[in-house]
């Protein structure tokens, strides 16, 4: 059976970094917006047209989940902490 450590303090700091990715996204979706006619009048128009167009649609379902998956981390890195309290005060 495999074991792992998770620390409360690993978990909170991973929920940071998962919810940042919101951010992140919003602005590559504004840099692919920006960019969006960047092929205009080229044989590659239509195929970065598609691109971007894919890209818009996606990744703001991708920095929702982030979101949602920063916070749920962040609840479990909470009750992880209540956790090891009520342990360390039982022992005690």
């Amino acid at each position: 059976m495999s074991e792992f450590l998770v620390t409360p303090e690993d978990l909170i700091a991973a929920s940071g970094g998962l919810s940042a990715i919101s951010g992140g996204v919003e602005e590559l979706c504004g840099h692919l917006r920006g960019a969006s006619g960047a092929a205009a009048g080229t044989p590659a128009e239509g195929a970065f047209e598609d691109v971007l167009g894919h890209f818009s649609a996606v990744l703001p379902h991708f920095a929702l989940a982030g979101e949602h998956l920063g916070r749920a981390v962040a609840g479990a890195g909470a009750g992880y902490s209540h956790s090891d309290v009520e342990v360390a005060d039982a022992c005690t």
